[in-house]
C-alpha cells in the first residue's frame, strides 16, 4: 500500500530544489514506505536546515553516516549508487510548489492508511479475543484511531488554554526590551508610543509617488541592521546598486550625488570605507525583482529563518501587474492578506510593507488593505503652508498613524513632524514638535 512514482517523486524533487522541504515540515521520513527515499529524505532535511543547499551524492553520503541507526538502513548505498540515483532524479524532478505538495500529500495519504490498517487490524483481533470487556474495546478503538488521527493531522488538535500559559508567558517576556518597550522598536521614538515591530504584525506605509516610501523604509531597516537584527528587503523598485548607493548616503552622511560622481576628498573616502564595512558586517539581505511572487517570498522568507534567524521583512512595494481597477483591488488585497496571515502569522515575523497612494489619496480599496493591516500609516510631505504654520524647525514631512491595532490611534489632523534629507536619504524625527491649536468650538 504506497505509491513508489509519488515517494520517488519528493526526493527527485528535493535534490533540485532543497528549499521545497519548507513545504513539507509535516511529512516524516517514516511516512515514506520505502526506507531508503526515507532517509535521503532525512539526510536532505538536515543538509538544509545546516545551510547547505547543494544536494549531491558526496553531501547526502556524508549526513547519512552521522547517524549510525539510518546507515545501517542504508548500507547497501554507497556514493557511486548514490550518483547514480541523482542522476536519475532529474527527469522526476517537479519544477513547481504546487506539483510537489501533490505528491507529499499522496506520500502521507498511503502513509495514514498503512497506520489506519495496522490498527484496524489490532482491534479486529481484539473483537475475537473472548475475555475482552465492552469498555475495554471501546476505549481501544478510540485511542488507537485517535493516536493515528493525531499523528497525521497535527494541525487539528486543540490543547486547553491553560496548557500553553507557561509558552505564552515566555514569548511575553523575551519580548520585552531593556528600555520597556516589547517587539522591535522603530528609529522613531514617537511612534514607539503607537506601537512596535511585532511578530505576527503587518504595518502598512502609505504615500503618493516620489514621496520617500522606500527612504522611510530604508531608514527603518538600517536601525534594525545598527540592533543586529537579521533583515531582509523586498524591492520591486531599486536594483541592489541603487539601493547600496542609498545606502551608504545615508550610512557615511556624503552627498549621494558625490558618491555617484566619485567627487569626494579622502576623508569622505573614509566615510564610504566604512560605511562599506559596516554594512558587510550586518545580518541584512536585499532582494531586487519588480514582479515577486507569493511562492517567492514565503521560500525565501522560510530559508533565511533557517538560515539567518530572521526577524524582520520589508517590501518595498505592493503594486499590481493588471490596469483592471477590480482586478487591481483584489490583487493588492489578496498580498496584503499574504504578508499578513502567510509571511507575518505562520513565520512569526515582523513585516513592515508600502503601498502607493493616488492622486485621491487613496490606495485602491483601501479597506481590503487595512482589512488585513495592524497598522496604517499616511507619510507626505508638508505644504508650504503648513511648514510655516509648525516653523522651519518642525521639518519638511509628517506621518500620521490613521489605523492601529496595536495601540492608540491618531486623529486625522494629528502627525508626527520629520526632517528628510533627500541628499543623504536621512530621515529623523524632528526633535522640536509643532503645537497643537485647539478651537475654542
Amino acid at each position: 500500500m504506497y505509491d513508489s512514482t509519488a515517494e520517488s517523486g519528493v526526493i527527485a524533487t528535493l535534490v533540485h530544489h532543497p528549499d521545497f522541504i519548507l513545504q513539507s515540515e509535516h511529512l516524516k521520513p517514516n511516512h515514506f514506505y520505502n526506507k531508503e527515499n526515507g532517509c535521503i529524505y532525512w539526510a536532505i532535511q538536515r543538509l538544509f536546515e545546516s545551510g547547505i543547499d547543494k544536494i549531491d551524492a558526496f553531501n547526502i553520503d556524508s549526513m547519512l553516516n552521522t547517524n549510525e541507526a539510518v546507515k545501517k538502513k542504508i548500507e547497501k548505498f554507497n556514493v557511486k549508487d548514490m550518483q547514480e540515483f541523482l542522476d536519475l532524479s532529474a527527469s522526476v524532478a517537479r519544477g513547481t510548489i504546487e506539483e510537489y505538495n501533490m505528491l507529499v500529500e499522496t506520500v502521507l495519504s498511503y502513509a495514514f492508511k498503512r497506520d489506519l490498517r495496522n490498527k484496524l487490524t489490532g482491534l479486529v483481533n481484539e473483537c475475537y479475543a473472548p475475555n475482552v470487556s465492552l469498555e475495554t474495546l471501546s476505549n481501544d478503538a478510540y485511542k488507537s484511531l485517535s493516536d493515528v488521527t493525531e499523528k497525521f493531522m497535527a494541525s487539528t488538535s486543540v490543547e486547553m488554554f491553560g496548557e500553553k500559559i507557561d509558552e505564552l508567558w515566555s514569548d511575553i517576556e523575551v519580548r520585552r526590551t531593556d528600555d520597556g518597550l516589547f517587539g522591535l522598536p522603530s528609529k522613531f521614538p514617537s511612534l514607539n508610543n503607537y506601537f512596535t515591530y511585532e511578530t505576527t504584525e503587518l504595518v502598512l506605509l502609505k504615500a503618493r509617488m516620489k514621496m520617500g516610501k522606500s527612504a522611510f523604509m530604508m531608514n527603518e531597516a538600517i536601525h534594525k541592521m545598527g540592533m543586529g537584527v537579521p533583515t531582509v528587503y523586498f524591492d520591486t523598485e531599486m536594483s541592489d546598486r541603487l539601493f547600496f548607493e542609498r545606502m551608504l548616503a545615508n550610512i557615511s552622511g556624503v552627498d549621494l550625488k558625490a558618491i555617484k560622481n566619485g567627487k569626494y576628498g579622502a576623508e569622505d573616502a573614509k566615510k564610504i570605507s566604512a560605511a562599506k564595512e559596516w554594512i558587510r558586517s550586518k545580518p541584512f539581505v536585499h532582494i531586487y525583482n519588480p514582479q515577486f511572487s507569493n511562492e517567492e517570498i514565503y521560500t525565501t522568507c522560510s530559508k533565511l529563518k533557517y538560515k539567518m534567524d530572521l526577524q524582520f521583512v520589508i517590501f518595498d512595494y505592493m503594486k499590481g501587474n493588471t490596469t483592471d481597477s477590480s482586478a487591481l483591488y483584489n490583487e493588492l488585497g489578496g498580498r496584503c492578506d499574504f504578508l499578513k496571515n502567510d509571511v507575518a502569522g505562520k513565520l512569526k515575523l515582523a513585516v513592515l510593507a508600502a503601498c502607493q497612494l493616488n492622486r485621491a489619496n487613496q490606495v485602491a480599496d483601501s479597506d481590503k488593505l487595512e482589512r488585513y493591516a495592524s497598522v496604517s500609516m499616511l507619510w507626505r510631505s508638508k505644504s508650504n503652508d503648513e511648514i510655516i504654520m509648525d516653523g522651519e524647525e518642525c521639518g519638511n514631512f509628517l506621518l500620521n498613524v490613521s489605523l492601529n491595532r496595536l495601540g492608540e490611534q491618531m486623529m486625522d489632523k494629528e502627525y508626527i513632524d520629520f526632517i528628510f534629507d533627500g541628499s543623504h536619504m536621512q530621515i529623523n524625527e524632528c526633535k522640536m514638535q509643532h503645537s497643537v491649536q485647539e478651537s475654542p468650538f
